[in-house]
């Protein structure tokens, strides 16, 4: 099945990213804006089944947006979510009068934000069942990674896919930090940069391979790092897999399952993954 297209027009470069992980990893296909008449202008040429839409926006706001779309007949019954940090009291029902679905206020709980969205296309009663897990499968399949980024954004966009694909996510900035955390939650795996503050991804590898409890949880590297340079070094420290920034969200998500045996090929081999520069990592904003 063709997956369904979201526009998601949004100021805010950083929420921006976050939202497209979030629901790319959920199977859309993302469209982005970051002003009212790219909104406009995307809407029209993509003609998306939903939109998720900001009112502070640059060139306009959101109920401009609106207002201009409902008089376009292929956009005018096209359902919008509001997604804000104005205030409710004086946004909620315009927005609502406007035609918009939903109006949920920034920060989102991605739960409530997938709702909103499965609601808002009619999704709601066949995904339900299906991919949402009980409280006994959660417990038993919900698996710690430990992502070690210095870099706060990777890390936030790292964040939100691990935990859009379902992973308990714990962080770390440093290599002190990435050592403290693993010894206290013992995560199933560790994403690992290798430039860091304090020392490098190696100090964490050789600190960890000195402690009984961390010395066999795998680890994946991603890292900006040459690869010629210490691609080699670090699968001879026994990493399961060595990519580089940017990461698609296909290789990475494979990468996990295969380092943590959910996967067919994890079945299959034992060969450490390799991945080369991926330029279609993160859409352009």
């Amino acid at each position: 099945m063709t997956a369904q297209k979201v526009l998601i027009v949004e100021g805010d470069k950083n929420l921006l990213l976050g939202l497209n992980v979030r629901l790319s990893a959920w199977g859309y296909k993302v469209l982005l804006a970051t002003d009212a008449i790219s909104a406009i202008s995307v809407a029209q040429k993509e003609e998306p089944d939903l939109i998720i839409l900001d009112i502070a926006l640059p060139a306009g706001d959101g109920f401009m947006v609106m207002e201009r779309m409902s008089y376009i007949i292929r956009l005018a019954t096209v359902p919008i979510i509001v997604l804000t940090s104005r205030d409710p009291s004086t946004n909620r029902q315009r927005a609502l009068d406007a035609g918009a679905k939903a109006f949920l206020q920034k920060p989102v709980d991605n739960d409530v934000l997938l709702a909103a969205i499965r609601e808002a296309l009619g999704q709601k009663d066949i995904t339900s069942e299906k991919e949402v897990p009980t409280e006994e499968e959660a417990h038993v399949t919900k698996q710690k990674v430990l992502i070690v980024e210095d870099d706060k954004d990777m890390l936030r966009g790292l964040d939100v896919r691990l935990s859009a694909w379902g992973y308990e996510v714990l962080l770390a900035t440093d290599t002190i930090s990435a050592t403290s955390v693993a010894q206290k939650e013992v995560p199933d795996l560790i994403i690992l940069d290798i430039g860091l503050p304090a020392g490098d991804g190696f100090v964490v590898m050789e600190r960890m391979s000195l402690q009984s409890n961390l010395a066999t949880i795998p680890i994946i590297i991603l890292t900006g790092r040459d690869p010629l340079a210490n691609r080699q070094r670090a699968l001879d420290a026994g990493v399961k897999a060595f990519l580089q920034k940017p990461v698609d969200n296909d290789v990475l998500l494979a990468a996990i399952q295969e380092a943590l045996g959910q996967s067919d090929n994890a079945n299959r081999q034992d060969t450490p993954l390799e991945e080369t520069v991926s330029p279609n990592l993160e859409r352009p904003i």
